[in-house]
């Protein structure tokens, strides 16, 4: 019932259609008929398609009026201004604020909470395939940290590959969501922790793997920098990062100071340039293993990495 509402956009017409997907031996086997049948793609997917960016765009931009360095009050008052917005997010729309869909409005999502979970194990498989790529165990980790959990959506499609795995957020309200997400899913090995600086990153304890997607964009450039080096920070020897970041924004300029004299949009997107990003890397003793473009700007001109990093 959900692929046809969420993948067709209409109820099924026959029952007989339900009961032949129902034999699928998987739900990657069925997503892949819904995802490569006709209907979709001159459907939905054609809707889909039309807002998303494409890859290679804006080579021939020049300027990058992104201001990085800041102060430490001045990092701190950005930090405790996205975090009054995202607890405020908490307490009316969590799942809309993790994925801006409007079926995830909370009138609509208990018919649509399925969908919701099971689009973050497609993530999931998207980035134990960068290990496997880089001939690195995908499963068995010992302890994952998944940034930006929101309500748990990425967290419980890690759990089963880690003995044990930290959600860790800014919003107390979306970690009580989160909560209630993994004991509605049977989720046991799971714990969730909330930082009030950027510097309780560093507090957390060590990961064989980091992994964080749609989050960083949400917050000032500075901000972005200083939560991405020590994410790093905490990586064991061996241990991976998997971090989603725009950057580049077509006409972005960001200052410091005017950011802090004016007033932030609820929900921001702001883009840390490469160079920025591969200093940090470099810094925190980190080799590259795969840097892919992604698709994630949709409706907006921009260009989004994921970067895949290894602490040597």
């Amino acid at each position: 019932m959900h692929c046809y509402r969420f993948l067709l956009g209409r109820e099924p017409e026959d029952p007989a259609d339900i009961a032949l997907h129902a034999k699928a031996a998987n739900w990657q086997d069925l997503r892949h008929a819904f995802i490569n049948s006709a209907e979709f793609h001159q459907g939905v997917g054609k809707e889909l398609t039309a807002n998303i960016a494409a890859i290679g765009q804006l080579m021939g931009e020049k300027d990058n009026n992104v201001e990085v360095r800041c102060t430490p009050e001045q990092l701190q008052a950005m930090f405790n201004g996205i975090a009054a917005n995202w607890t405020k997010f908490g307490e009316t729309e969590p799942h809309w604020s993790v994925l801006t869909n409007p079926v995830f409005f909370q009138d609509t999502l208990q018919e649509h909470l399925d969908s919701f979970f099971a689009y973050g194990k497609v993530d999931i498989e998207i980035a134990l395939n960068y290990l496997s790529r880089a001939g690195l165990p995908a499963t068995g980790f010992d302890s994952v940290m998944d940034f930006g959990c929101g309500v748990g959506r990425l967290t419980a499609a890690l759990a089963p590959h880690t003995r044990e795995i930290l959600g860790v957020d800014i919003s107390p309200s979306h970690l009580r969501e989160a909560a209630k997400s993994m004991e509605l899913l049977s989720v046991t090995n799971a714990k969730f922790a909330q930082i009030k600086t950027v510097d309780d990153i560093l507090g957390l304890g060590t990961f064989d793997l980091v992994y964080s997607r749609l989050v960083l964009q949400h917050n000032p450039p500075p901000i972005i920098a200083a939560v991405y080096e020590r994410l790093l920070g905490t990586l064991r020897p061996g241990g991976v990062a998997i971090v989603q970041i725009p950057t580049y924004l077509k006409g972005q300029k960001f200052s410091v100071t005017d950011y802090l004299a004016g007033t932030a949009p609820t929900m921001e997107m702001n883009a840390l340039p490469q160079h920025e990003i591969f200093r940090i890397i470099q810094q925190q003793n980190c080799v590259t293993l795969e840097v892919r473009e992604c698709t994630d700007l949709r409706a907006i001109e921009g260009v989004s990495h994921t970067f895949v990093v290894q602490k040597q």
